[in-house]
């Protein structure tokens, strides 16, 4: 939120690189001539509207666009979860470091249709099947405590569901969210609900809310359904050259992860609104709102300046709207404080700015910092408005003023170099939803003004102090690291604060497969200069860390060393929790540094602490030679290196042309099938290979999208069948299969322990020669069987499984372990 002094003669501007919203993702300080004017036009409308769902892509983009852009209201998205429990497309990366990437995915999506991003602290924690399940696991108290929030510290006056409250909405998480919006339109208006909070916001009770009502293919609506409106999301914006649809393409291709590029769609696009609650309307969703400065008092002020802008506007010379603009700002500046109101004063100021084309800036060459460490700033103004302005001085946090007293240049850099020192006590920038351990299936968030938030805010900001118009002005722009890719151009990120050390455990779960000791290695790096001390790993009672602690000594910053520790499990087995401890000048626990990089979103930098789960796991492995065709990527292959085994990860190249005789298994990774097009051209030489002997195992692939529905040497569907119940009993239908049994014997408690499901799309049907394994069901439906399907030929076996092998390896899970190495066996038994 920008500060704002109390006096028509201040203005204070926040720069940060979440507070421009334009029609397309353009850095702060760039509006172009339409945007400037659609900010104008926007700027007089003072209303707003909420709309709820429970992940990121849930939402309707068109919508949001249409509203953000068309009705020109404050819109938000209030996704419930961070999508942690999704799949990964695009890398390996799964929980919260998903979550990482999918909160990162909608702010892109953003910026394209123009509305801003809330959540809650609840987790996705995969595909629910009932809502009444949903809301257990989240604890619903706590979810509903935190759309109630977001209601009061938003102040909707239209509240907008994806999914009906009332019947199915296709996942349990779906239709909670629905329900908590439900029950948070009235509790947020009622001070007894949740009164904790009003220390920090006031009770508020929107309009009215509807529900973005479809039906699903085939379905008619029904005839005694609640009152709709009909909207055109399909409406075109000359002025964009684009409708509002085409934007939502647009944004709802930043969900990369997911794979959810969309084509854009031109034409009408008719969405109902049906009414639930509150006020009933007769012709449009805000009709009873009153959406003019008149709904505050002292607004009139604020209308009046903005007409006058308006009356004055020339898109060749925005400078002239100036005197208006900052006559409407004094007014906003005056009125009572409310949500609608600072939101609106941060796009007037962003738009002021625009307008006199000052560009400030505060950049350094070094991409982190640590706590206590000194940062060398550069913080340039340019004037390239030409219209005058006088930088009378420039503030640092941690460092103070910097006179400068002189008159900006037409299109000329004013810079100062300044120097900082952040205190000891700052915390690093790791997402602050996983500061603390969650609570069931909900995020610990200590700082309550947080909650919702997106991100963290940027540890630095660099004020300039200027005279604009007769108005004394500050500018606000957060210290960002720029650099330049050789293939994405400039790219930007604000300024990281990291530990001094920082201690990466390799790999985070160690697996025993036998008693033997195993090497757990550390990758520790310096990164405050000269930094001395030691490492040391702590570990329960019965297992023996040697050394326990090593030294550790840095000259200069990012020096790294890589230590090697000697791990034995006791006797007994089972799983453990190591932790690593930095002794520098005091004890801290470790973190890790974690760095996630995709093209379409900010570098991210997570600190996790650095911890390393120990399994010792009965399990032997049947073959060496294993052949790993990846696909959307995933980590089973580190964990069957672990086993013992030689794990080759095939190209296109090598499908079609290595010799495959060397490898006793092939494995193909999820979704391979779905991305990884040359499977379709290669199949025939790799079921050649499964009759010659080998074994193929293909875990679960998606059932739409398939580069060819011809995975095995027999007729095989796949479906959308899936076991959400990680707990699910496991029936073996065939327990003499040597799959139970070669090489390691598999019972009931192979199957306890796993993590989030037990698999996802099943086979639907198959050929009466493959034979199903297992039948396994959610609580209170019919039992599937194709979660684990085998069928021998030749002298081969093929092996497709929806079991989520994929989450399982990579916790550590002992009967996930053993069951994976068993599917691997080949058929002649040759290891």
């Amino acid at each position: 939120m920008p500060m704002t002094r109390r006096t028509p003669a201040v203005l204070v501007l926040a720069l940060t690189l979440l507070a421009a919203r334009p029609a397309r993702p353009q850095g702060p300080g760039s509006l172009d001539a339409v945007q400037r004017r659609l900010a104008l036009e926007r700027l007089a409308v003072a209303g707003s509207a909420m709309y709820v769902a429970a992940h990121p892509d849930d939402e309707n983009t068109a919508m949001l666009a249409w509203l953000a852009q068309g009705r020109k209201v404050r819109t938000a998205y209030l996704a419930l979860t961070r999508g942690d429990g999704g799949q990964n497309l695009i890398g390996s990366e799964q929980g919260a470091e998903l979550g990482v990437i999918r909160t990162e995915e909608l702010l892109a999506a953003r910026k394209i249709d123009g509305a801003e991003q809330l959540f809650t602290r609840a987790i996705d924690f995969g595909y629910s099947k009932t809502a009444e399940e949903t809301l257990a696991i989240w604890g619903h108290d706590e979810i509903l405590a935190d759309v109630v929030w977001a209601i009061r510290v938003f102040r909707p006056d239209v509240l907008i569901t994806r999914f009906p409250a009332d019947s199915d909405g296709g996942h349990g998480h779906h239709t909670a969210s629905a329900r908590l919006a439900v029950e948070a339109f009235t509790a947020a208006a009622d001070p007894r609900r949740f009164p904790d909070q009003l220390a920090f916001v006031r009770p508020w009770q929107a309009t009215r809310l509807l529900w973005n009502a479809w039906q699903r293919p085939g379905e008619a609506r029904p005839t005694d359904a609640p009152p709709a409106l009909t909207v055109d999301l399909g409406a075109y914006e000359p002025r964009l050259g684009r409708s509002y649809a085409e934007l939502a393409a647009a944004a709802r291709s930043m969900h990369k992860s997911q794979g959810f590029g969309a084509a854009p769609r031109r034409g009408a696009l008719p969405n109902d609104l049906q009414y639930v609650a509150g006020a009933p309307f007769t012709t449009d969703l805000f009709d009873g709102v009153d959406l003019t400065w008149r709904r505050f008092a002292g607004g009139e002020a604020v209308a009046t300046a903005l007409a006058r802008a308006a009356a004055v506007w020339r898109d060749d010379d925005p400078a002239a709207a100036l005197p208006a603009l900052l006559d409407a700002r004094d007014a906003m500046g005056s009125l009572p404080p409310d949500p609608l109101v600072s939101a609106r004063l941060a796009e007037l100021l962003e738009l002021i700015r625009a307008c006199s084309g000052l560009w400030v800036e505060a950049t350094t060459g070094q991409a982190a910092i640590s706590p206590g460490a000194t940062v060398n700033l550069t913080a340039t103004a340019i004037n390239r408005g030409g219209i005058p302005v006088r930088l009378r001085q420039i503030e640092a946090p941690h460092d103070g003023v910097t006179p400068v007293d002189a008159d900006l240049p037409a299109n000329q850099a004013v810079s100062r170099e300044l120097t900082v020192t952040l205190p000891r006590d700052v915390p690093v920038s790791h997402p602050y939803w996983l500061a603390a351990p969650t609570a069931g299936g909900r995020y610990q968030v200590a700082d309550r003004r947080l909650i919702g938030t997106p991100r963290n805010p940027p540890p630095l900001h660099v004020g300039f102090v200027l005279a604009l118009a007769g108005r004394e002005v500050t500018l606000t722009a957060p210290v960002l690291y720029r650099w330049t890719d050789p293939v994405e151009g400039e790219r930007v990120r604000d300024l990281v604060v990291e530990p001094r050390v920082t201690v990466n455990l390799e790999p985070g779960v160690l697996i025993f497969p036998d008693a033997a000791p195993r090497t757990l290695r550390a990758v520790v790096r310096g990164h405050a200069g000269e930094v001395a001390g030691s490492v040391r790993l702590d570990a329960p009672q019965g297992w023996r860390v040697e050394p326990a602690e090593a030294p550790v000594s840095f000259s200069k910053a990012n020096e790294e060393m890589r230590l090697a520790f000697t791990v034995t499990s006791p006797a007994g087995g089972g799983t453990a929790r190591l932790v690593a401890t930095v002794r520098t000048d005091r004890d801290e626990p470790a973190r890790a540094l974690v760095g996630i990089a995709y093209p379409h979103i900010p570098a991210q930098a997570l600190f996790p602490l650095a911890v390393a789960k120990l399994v010792r796991v009965d399990a032997r492995l049947p073959v060496r030679r294993i052949g790993y065709v990846m696909g959307s990527g995933d980590e089973v292959p580190a964990v069957l290196r672990q086993l013992g085994a030689e794990v080759t990860l095939l190209d296109d190249d090598a499908l079609e042309t290595a010799d495959l005789a060397r490898y006793q298994t092939l494995v193909v990774g999820v979704r391979a099938f779905n991305t990884r097009p040359r499977l379709a051209f290669v199949q025939d030489r790799l079921l050649d290979w499964v009759r010659a002997g080998g074994t193929l195992v293909v875990q679960y692939q998606v059932s739409r999208g398939l580069v060819t529905d011809r995975l095995g040497p027999l007729p095989l569907k796949l479906g959308r069948g899936r076991v959400t119940d990680e707990t699910a009993e496991v029936v073996l239908l065939a327990p003499t299969d040597p799959v139970f049994s070669t090489p390691n014997r598999i019972g009931a408690a192979d199957f306890a322990g796993w993590v989030q499901e037990r698999g996802l799309y099943f086979g639907e049907s198959w050929d009466e020669r493959v034979t199903p394994l297992l039948a396994i069901a959610d609580r209170g439906e019919k039992p599937e069987s194709g979660a684990l399907l085998v069928a021998r030929e030749g002298r081969g076996r093929f092996v497709y499984t929806g079991l989520a092998f994929f989450r399982q390896l990579p916790a550590g899970v002992p009967g996930g372990i053993r069951l994976f190495a068993n599917l691997l066996a080949r058929e002649d038994g040759r290891d």
